[in-house]
């Protein structure tokens, strides 16, 4: 048994010192005691037989995340007043290349539960989901707030700059078993509906500002991009009609599928892991295309008289783009979910009500693959209270300690989990903000293990 000891904590400390980026409901992985847990892996089998989640807040998840900043970092307080002010001058004196910004959101609208002889679980709902990513070069903050006259000379590389943003339904069914008395697999499969969209299909643009004498600037750039958006376009003056269009188009469907697998492997140690939404969407209806293809272009500015009232900045904006030739158009075009992996292993104590755990997981978005990991611990106090405290490691937030709790009052379930639980009190100054909480009810529910029962062999 101490060499099982020695092992778990070597794991544990390999996962520790992993480089680790932004993953949602870290603390909720494994936590089985909460229905949702099975949205990371689909083969964990929550308690009770009938499970029904209250609609549209049985659970409520938001995960956001900043490489660069936080919220006080762009907004400044004025002198004598409570007002706040933008602030760019510090982000654009940073050094990086690349930044980016991730927003999670997302919210149970139906969940069903039901458990089949003991060793089956199937479970059916739908979700309301939204996944955006902006990736930005610092070069595109210097340009936006010093202007490029501080840059005579110097090239400005904005290629790296990239927006991903998908908001969609899934409707889904999910399906756990048991295979004997130490394995459980899991699968679920998702009809997702695409409500809209914006991909950054190409970006190649660098800018040059040459200085022809004191007063004369020319802008050469090479320009080079393609936006595809779907479901963007809205009618102000019918706003009732443009958001049941919204809700109701069913023309950008897509599937993914869940999988997962939950091994015993011996009275103190489980491990598991899982692959969710793998998968895509086909965008069809609200498109619109945005691309140019000029090579090289020339600006040297506009004439105009300051002392009319026109509009300079217009003139000045209707200008750039007429010389750069957006070309807009139609194109139907296919995004890739985000897909996310988990491996985890749980270590328990001399009686089940103590656990300890580590998740490692990682995203796939862009070819990109951003890990994270996550250590934990979580205690059933009596059959009405459950908590969980965890240490998680991002690289931009390196410091994230997290807690959560259960509360079962029967049939009534409540729980509340956060990775970050400083952004509950100061969110202002986090990189990382993330909490998911629901209500559910639970029938049949066999009561919790006792505090301190022996269940296990020393």
């Amino acid at each position: 048994m101490k060499f099982i000891n020695k092992i778990f904590v070597t794991i544990l400390f390999c996962f520790v010192v992993l480089t680790a980026e932004a993953q949602s409901d870290m603390g909720l992985y494994g936590l089985s005691i909460v229905p949702q847990s099975n949205f990371s892996n689909p083969a964990f089998m929550p308690e009770g037989k009938t499970v029904i989640g209250i609609p549209f807040i049985s659970s409520i998840s938001n995960s956001t995340y900043s490489s660069s900043f936080t919220f006080n970092d762009i907004f400044s307080e004025k002198d004598g007043s409570d007002s706040l002010y933008l602030n760019l001058t510090d982000l654009a004196s940073k050094t990086t290349s690349n930044n980016y910004v991730t927003e999670y959101f997302e919210n149970d609208i139906i969940y069903l539960g039901f458990k089949i002889k003991e060793k089956n679980y199937l479970n059916v709902g739908i979700r309301n989901r939204l996944y955006s990513r902006a990736i930005y070069s610092t070069d595109l903050v210097k340009l936006l707030w010093n202007g490029n006259a501080n840059y005579i000379g110097q090239q400005l590389n904005l290629s790296n700059t990239f927006i991903n943003h998908d908001h969609f339904i899934s409707y889904y069914v999910g399906y756990s078993f048991m295979v004997g008395e130490k394995i459980k697999l899991g699968v679920r499969a998702n009809l997702n509906q695409g409500l809209s969209s914006i991909q950054t299909a190409e970006n190649q643009i660098l800018m040059e500002t040459a200085s022809h004498d004191q007063n004369v600037f020319v802008v050469n750039a090479n320009t080079m991009f393609t936006v595809n958006t779907s479901g963007m376009a809205t009618d102000s003056t019918e706003p009732d009609k443009t958001a049941s269009e919204y809700i109701f188009n069913f023309q950008n469907i897509g599937f993914s599928v869940d999988f997962g697998a939950d091994f015993t492997v011996s009275e103190r140690i489980k491990l598991n892991f899982s692959v969710v939404d793998l998968g895509f969407i086909n965008w069809k209806s609200g498109l619109k295309s945005y691309e140019s293809k000029s090579d090289n272009i020339e600006f040297s500015g506009i004439y105009a008289d300051i002392s009319t009232t026109e509009d300079l900045f217009t003139a000045y904006a209707d200008s750039l783009i007429e010389l750069i030739e957006i070309n807009e158009f139609e194109q139907n075009f296919k995004t890739r979910l985000p897909t996310r992996v988990f491996a985890g292993i749980e270590y328990y104590g001399l009686d089940k009500s103590n656990r300890f755990s580590a998740v490692l997981s990682g995203t796939f978005l862009k070819n990109n693959f951003s890990p994270a990991v996550s250590v934990g611990y979580d205690k059933t106090v009596s059959e009405h209270f459950t908590f969980k405290v965890t240490y998680s490691y991002l690289k931009y937030a390196p410091v994230n300690f997290g807690a959560g709790f259960v509360l079962n009052f029967s049939p009534v379930q409540f729980y509340l989990i956060t990775d970050n639980i400083v952004s509950a009190f100061n969110w202002s100054s986090q990189k990382y903000i993330n909490f998911r909480f629901g209500i559910n009810l639970i029938f049949n529910k066999k009561s919790g293990i006792k505090k301190g029962e022996p269940i296990l062999n020393k």
